[in-house]
């Protein structure tokens, strides 16, 4: 059986991409993804690295000069990390 529901918040986004110009590949992110995973739990494990981060941040050996750089660090395995387990 046909579907037989008008979408307005569909027929809406269309109207706004039309008037954006959007293509395809400048589609804005919407993070529709994410929402669909277990985001709690993938908070969860993001707030654990943050907790680490602030940690090592307080940390005693830790120079107010080394924080930019380990910060630049951090980001850059974390998205070397991301991009080999990824495929």
């Amino acid at each position: 059986m046909k579907n037989e529901y008008f979408d307005m918040h569909l027929w809406m986004r269309k109207q706004w991409e039309k008037s954006q110009k959007l293509t395809e590949d400048k589609q804005p992110l919407t993070e529709e993804y994410v929402e669909s995973m277990d985001h709690i739990e993938l908070d969860k494990h993001l707030g654990h690295i943050e907790k680490l981060w602030k940690t090592w941040k307080k940390g005693p050996m830790t120079e107010r000069s080394d924080i930019k750089p380990a910060g630049d660090e951090l980001t850059h395995y974390i998205l070397l990390w991301m991009r080999k387990t990824f495929k």
